[in-house]
């Protein structure tokens, strides 16, 4: 049997499941194809509009407002189906739960990785899974020193990359020995000076700027979720070529993390990366 074609792209890591859309989809069996237009045949869940939710609130985007988790039914013909509902259910409720509107609202207890499915008149979709995470409530270094020194090179490429500009994402426990991070949660990532560098946007383009931010493989990036420990990073490549020899200056960068639609205690901490050129 042939299905439709899936709609959207793989299930990526759940570090970064918010910034890339996402398919979770089944088709019927093979034993029983919903001839009938009318049917669901299989379904498409679209992106996380964020990686995480926090305990005891509800799913929000990347600007605060809270979204609810959205997909579509198709049929046979690989149409969709406007009439038709699709209904979101967590495994583990206790957890996380969803309402009939498809809010998904972290448990206060909650810390964990909830697994969801969704289901549209019967047909469910293969699970996926939806980080509940403990409240932000400040963000500090994570290294002790935010001044850092690299002297640039036009034969060693290695040395054209700052120190991991690392930042920690923390939670106030309300309790002794209770958990202390906060984990798969967005930190921004700006270079703020010169200002013929701040125009990156996080995008191949930023290649053509005397110096970008970029992720661990060396990809332009300006948003990290934070890990398992809590840690944000990111890098700033340098574009040696554009820099006058013997010139000597500093790059600028403010990583920022907001939770709601307010800015978190600490936030944003300021890296001073000095450079000197060859």
């Amino acid at each position: 049997m042939t299905g439709p074609a899936p709609r959207g792209r793989p299930l990526q890591a759940a570090g970064i499941v918010g910034f890339l859309a996402l398919a979770v989809v089944i088709a019927a069996t093979c034993t029983s194809i919903p001839t009938n237009p009318k049917a669901v045949f299989s379904l498409a869940v679209d992106s996380l509009p964020s990686p995480s939710v926090v305990a005891g609130d509800t799913l929000r985007d990347t600007n605060g407002r809270a979204t609810p988790l959205s997909g579509r039914a198709y049929n046979i013909q690989n149409q969709v189906l406007a009439n038709v509902h699709v209904q979101f259910l967590s495994l583990s409720p206790d957890q996380l739960t969803v309402s009939a509107q498809n809010f998904a609202i972290g448990r206060p207890a909650g810390d964990s990785i909830v697994r969801v499915i969704a289901d549209a008149d019967g047909l469910q979709s293969l699970p996926f899974n939806v980080p509940v995470v403990l409240k932000p409530t400040s963000m500090v270094f994570a290294d002790s020193d935010s001044i850092s020194h690299v002297a640039l090179s036009l034969t060693s490429p290695d040395s054209d990359v700052s120190v991991p500009l690392n930042v920690l994402l923390l939670h106030q426990p309300d309790t002794v020995g209770a958990d202390s991070v906060t984990r798969s949660y967005i930190v921004h990532y700006q270079i703020t000076y010169p200002a013929s560098a701040a125009k990156g946007k996080g995008t191949p383009s930023d290649t053509t700027l005397p110096a970008y931010l970029i992720e661990t493989d060396g990809a332009p990036s300006r948003t990290d979720t934070t890990d398992g420990n809590g840690m944000g990073t990111r890098a700033v490549q340098f574009s040696v070529a554009q820099f006058q020899p013997k010139s000597q200056d500093s790059i600028v960068v403010m990583a920022t993390a907001v939770y709601r639609d307010s800015v978190i205690a600490g936030s944003p901490r300021r890296f001073v990366i000095r450079y000197t050129a060859p």
